[in-house]
């Protein structure tokens, strides 16, 4: 995008630059998994599922997929290397590895409309067994990017529990407000889970504001208030 289009968007986004380009990154490399035989075994999931295929206003760093099928590292890694080829020498694959079931690469990105690089991680995440996972075939879109594309991805309540567990098993307040979301769109009540943590205040604001426009900061503040108030219910 152009530099125009890009203070257009943080503008109507309420995000910053940093994150409106990732996100047109985010949906170019997409775009070429959709188009790679590799997708077809792959549910797109996630935060970054929630925002791209279900228009949570989160914003997101990583791309992860769950494999329904057994995946060959030698196809990520090849579709890795078409992806940076296609948009060198600015895109660098800088780390990439297949380690504890988890096919890893990290992509570093140049943009001269930023003073720093940013990067894109992307995972695929081989369980020990196939997955009983519910999917549609969804559109993936954005308004940072003309690119869309159909992928995989799970359902909201597949989806909420994949959160839960994330959230006790990482404690990300990012994994709570997904939960909110899912919830919201769900029109059901958001109850926070038995094994939500006593976050520290600046911790979990911080976790959040960063990746959130400010008209969704007071559920920032309401989601701690919420939490607190559980926590302390069952101290």
């Amino acid at each position: 995008m152009t530099e125009e289009q890009l203070l257009k968007l943080t503008k109507e986004l309420g995000i910053a630059r940093d994150h409106v380009l990732r996100e047109e990154a985010e949906m170019e490399i997409l775009w070429d998994i959709s188009q790679d035989k590799l997708s077809a075994n792959l549910a797109f999931y996630g935060g970054t599922a929630l925002r791209l295929a279900y228009n949570s206003p989160r914003f997101s760093e990583d791309l992860d997929f769950l494999a329904l099928k057994p995946t060959e590292y030698g196809d990520f890694k090849d579709l890795m290397a078409k992806i940076t080829a296609r948009h060198a020498p600015d895109w660098k694959t800088v780390d990439i590895k297949n380690k504890r079931r988890t096919m890893f690469a990290l992509i570093n990105i140049k943009d001269e409309k930023l003073k720093h690089n940013y990067s894109v991680k992307i995972e695929i995440h081989q369980p020990t067994k196939k997955p009983t996972l519910q999917t549609n075939l969804l559109l993936i879109t954005s308004p940072t990017s003309t690119y869309q594309s159909l992928l995989l991805a799970p359902t909201l309540p597949e989806l909420r529990m994949l959160k839960e567990n994330a959230l006790a098993n990482r404690q990300k307040a990012r994994d709570l407000f997904d939960l909110w979301f899912i919830a919201s769109k769900e029109r059901q009540p958001f109850i926070p889970p038995q094994n939500t943590p006593n976050y520290p205040k600046r911790e979990f604001m911080n976790d959040l504001q960063k990746f959130l426009p400010k008209q969704y900061w007071p559920i920032i503040t309401q989601l701690y208030v919420q939490t607190h108030q559980k926590n302390s219910s069952h101290s």
